[in-house]
């Protein structure tokens, strides 16, 4: 039986909060309005039961487990889940996946946090410590090393993959195909948290994440929900369509207009819409399948996204997780047929994906659950200095390989962007101490 104690906030306690998880071995930390859960904030740090075991086990470790779960998937457990393998060089190598059940859980709602907690494991005492920590964080690590940004695919190399693939798509072998490559850093130094926090506050798209494993962090600031399950009712809403945003309102509304009635980026949305349907379906009562939104356009910091929504009730014989992991990887990073697509992807793209394309998210007891799309996001290995980033899309055959290598920068723009922000600018400001006031 968990214990709670509740504290006053002010509006840096997520910002500190991260910096603070950063310095625990493991700790997650949810941010953006599209996450279902109250308040603004769900956050947990510490190991109060960890699944030790294949994936294929996992059922039994939510069986009789009334605790909330954080969890996350690898792209690459698509291997243990098909007949699938990947060769591809991996500069991360983040964990398969985690799933753990927090020793401490936070809760942020109306400037007040929540910490529940096993008073038999660690006490008010310690609680009070950590909550006391968190408010004393300071933003203080001057980034170092080397900030320049190196592909792992050259343009002409993507143009000859993206050939390559286009071949399969008029053979007929697929239908569509999410190709993706990596930009990344070797040799740097830098806080994951306070990457995290810049980030966010230039994109507070609707399921970031910040996650600390060990050495590894995820710096994530997806606009893309995997699965949510509420009430019994399964929902997903992939996005595929792309469209950069622009200061002049009238070239933004115009790059607008052309994502909305784009043929290609239609017919690549409503692909994935019956991927996804029919991933549903396994799981879902009969004839419960549905899609209330079709190309509906969403407008973030930097791009236009257009997405759509599947909604099924869920069969009362199968648990969230056999769900979870019956639909993944997600058909908006995948293609159609999914494993066909998945097998020519490995051949043509030339790193391993790891956590990118691949999910975070949690389980509650009370049936609620939600989990995004690891896209837009940068992982980092502290003991390496590795730092990458991916980008991707979406292949059919009326892509255009030039047109589709320039969506992908708007895609990963403001990723490098954010990075060659946080290393050249000099740290002029700091979080406050508790007892510091700003300047009004």
């Amino acid at each position: 039986m968990r214990s709670s104690l509740s504290f006053q906030v002010d509006e840096y306690f997520a910002d500190k909060l991260c910096l603070w998880l950063e310095q625990q071995e493991i700790g997650m930390c949810f941010r953006g309005n599209g996450w279902r859960f109250e308040g603004e904030i769900l956050a947990g740090f510490g190991s109060h039961k960890v699944f030790e075991g294949e994936i294929t086990e996992i059922e039994g470790f939510f069986k009789n487990l009334e605790e909330t779960v954080f969890c996350h998937l690898n792209y690459d457990v698509k291997n243990q889940l098909e007949h699938l393998h990947s060769n591809n060089s991996d500069g991360i190598n983040f964990p398969q996946f985690c799933f753990f059940v927090p020793q401490v859980i936070v809760g942020v709602k109306d400037n007040t946090a929540s910490l529940s907690f096993y008073k038999e494991e660690v006490g008010e005492q310690f609680i009070n410590q950590c909550f006391q920590s968190i408010l004393d964080q300071r933003t203080t690590q001057q980034p170092k090393g080397n900030h320049t940004v190196q592909k792992r695919v050259s343009k002409p190399k993507y143009l000859e993959d993206l050939a390559a693939l286009k071949t399969h798509l008029q053979r007929g072998d697929i239908y569509q195909a999410n190709y993706c490559q990596e930009f990344y850093w070797e040799n740097v130094s830098a806080s994951s948290a306070q990457l995290f926090n810049e980030g966010f506050a230039a994109m507070k798209n609707p399921f970031s994440v910040y996650y600390k494993a060990d050495s590894k962090a995820v710096m994530s600031f997806s606009p893309e929900r995997f699965l949510k399950v509420e009430n019994d009712i399964i929902t997903s809403q992939p996005m595929k369509g792309t469209a950069p945003r622009s200061n002049d309102p009238i070239v933004d509304a115009a790059n607008k207009t052309a994502l909305r009635e784009s043929e290609k980026e239609r017919r690549e949305n409503v692909m994935i819409v019956d991927l996804v349907r029919n991933d549903l379906s396994h799981f879902a009562v009969k004839a419960s399948v549905k899609v209330p939104e079709l190309y509906r356009i969403e407008s973030y910091s930097r791009v236009h996204q257009m997405y759509s929504t599947i909604t099924a009730e869920l069969n009362p014989q199968t648990p969230i997780i056999s769900a979870l992991l019956k639909a993944f990887p997600m058909g908006s990073m995948t293609g159609a047929p999914k494993v066909r697509a998945m097998q020519i992807l490995e051949e043509l793209e030339h790193s391993k994906r790891g956590i990118y394309s691949g999910t975070i998210g949690f389980i509650d007891p009370n049936g609620v659950s939600d989990f995004n799309v690891v896209i837009r996001s940068l992982i980092y290995n502290s003991e390496s200095g590795y730092l990458s980033c991916h980008a991707g899309g979406g292949i059919t055959d009326l892509s255009i390989p030039e047109a589709e290598y320039q969506e992908c920068l708007v895609k990963v723009t403001p990723m490098l962007e954010l990075v060659e922000k946080h290393f050249t600018q000099s740290i002029s400001t700091t979080l406050p101490l508790k007892d510091e006031k700003t300047a009004s």
